[in-house]
């Protein structure tokens, strides 16, 4: 039998080669897609860490650094800055050997050397500001002894490295969800969401609760009888952020109240959490609690707090939705956006003071003194001081998260 091998076709060489390009490209975005998972992953648990080291202080106090939501909460900062500085480099190496989809249109340079993509340094940097407050806030405690306010210079500084991380979550998911639209890759969706932009909410909701769990420990301003609690002005900003950002983000109703969901969940969640788990190890230990009697117990308006903003993302929502029927999309800007940032803001406004407080009277609630008659006239005169304040920072949360979210949709690196 006379067997002739036929040649390759330039057609066939083609077909190949389409085939090794697409796998080569296909094993870039899983590697991404893996490292932010697990990233998002350390985030979660982070979350959990932060409020419990709040109640270990206040009720237990700090004998030693090494405290179980201090392991906790620093095994998964080091996790996530592990992540990003592994794949920083070896999305530099990709880079330099040519690999498909690590290109200058998929990644950033930094310092003439790194080539990787932006969320991967943004997440790395506050790691890396968070695991270097560490050792200066344990010599903080050392030389001044248990405190757990949060304006502590070193609290701050690794607080503020959490959310940088935070927000470099979110860039690496939506850089990808980005990719995949732009290469018009149909995704299964989940309640109208692809599963990155699912990851890209997750990571806004952990962003929202970080400042929710310092929420009523910033200071209070004391004008004559008056004292008022500034908690609305970082919630404002922050909620303006994640809700718009969520939206404008997705560009699909739905996205701001899905991101109050998940912040819902996880803060009945770390509620049901925290108070069990101090319990049961202060039992196991042989450990005790600061003040007899004081034991740490589920406070439902704190699991309930996050709820102050559902009415804001529901608003936010409707919006998105009414201007999607008209066949038009959001403008990011003050122009476009002033009326919905005073909007949703003093929703906030009326409703996050009545939570907290526990009371009907939204405007007592706001001056924190539930249990004080003061006079009208005094009433009107600090409001009128506090209330553009707070107009203002909500102004500028929605403005921010308008166009982080643009940055966000668009941006592929």
């Amino acid at each position: 039998m006379l067997i002739i091998d036929t040649p390759p076709t330039k057609t066939s060489h083609k077909v190949v080669s389409e085939k090794v390009v697409s796998e080569v490209e296909h094993s870039e975005r899983a590697l991404r897609r893996i490292a932010g998972w697990l990233m998002l992953f350390c985030l979660l648990l982070g979350q959990i860490g932060a409020p419990w080291d709040g109640e270990w202080h206040a009720y237990i106090g700090r004998d030693w650094f090494w405290t179980p939501p201090h392991d906790l909460i620093y095994t998964c900062v080091a996790g996530g800055g592990l992540i990003a500085l592994v794949m920083v480099i070896l999305e530099t190496l990709r880079y330099r050997k040519g690999y498909r989809g690590v290109d200058d249109q998929s990644t950033v340079r930094l310092g003439r050397v790194f080539h990787a993509p932006l969320g991967f340094y943004i997440a790395g940097f506050g790691a890396l500001a968070a695991l270097f407050a560490a050792p200066f806030d344990n010599y903080w405690h050392q030389l001044y002894g248990i405190d757990i306010s949060l304006w502590s210079p070193f609290h701050i500084m690794g607080v503020t490295g959490c959310f940088i991380g935070a927000l470099g979550i979110v860039y690496i998911f939506a850089s990808e969800a980005a990719i995949d639209r732009r290469a018009a890759i149909s995704k299964r969706r989940f309640l109208g969401f692809t599963a990155l932009e699912w990851g890209a909410l997750f990571a806004l909701s952990s962003l929202l609760k970080l400042t929710l769990i310092g929420f009523l420990l910033f200071p209070v301003i004391t004008l004559g009888l008056l004292r008022i609690p500034t908690y609305l002005i970082p919630a404002v900003i922050c909620a303006g952020l994640c809700l718009m950002g969520a939206a404008f983000l997705t560009r699909r109703p739905g996205a701001a109240t899905f991101v109050i969901v998940l912040v819902s969940i996880a803060s009945f969640a770390t509620e049901l959490f925290v108070p069990w788990a101090t319990r049961a190890l202060v039992a196991q230990e042989g450990l005790h609690y600061r003040v007899a009697g004081q034991v740490p117990y589920f406070a439902l308006n704190t699991a309930l707090l996050p709820l102050f903003l559902l009415p804001s993302a529901l608003f936010i929502d409707i919006l998105i939705y009414w201007q999607k029927r008209r066949g038009k999309t959001m403008r990011e800007g003050i122009r476009s956006l002033w009326l919905p940032g005073l909007i949703t803001t003093l929703l906030e406004i009326i409703i996050a003071p009545c939570i907290i407080m526990q009371t009907a009277n939204p405007l007592q609630a706001f001056l924190n003194m539930p249990d004080l008659s003061i006079a009208p006239n005094l009433k009107l005169y600090t409001t009128l001081i506090a209330l553009p304040v707070i107009f203002f920072a909500g102004l500028l949360g929605t403005c921010w998260g308008a166009n982080q979210g643009s940055i966000w949709h668009l941006n592929k690196q």
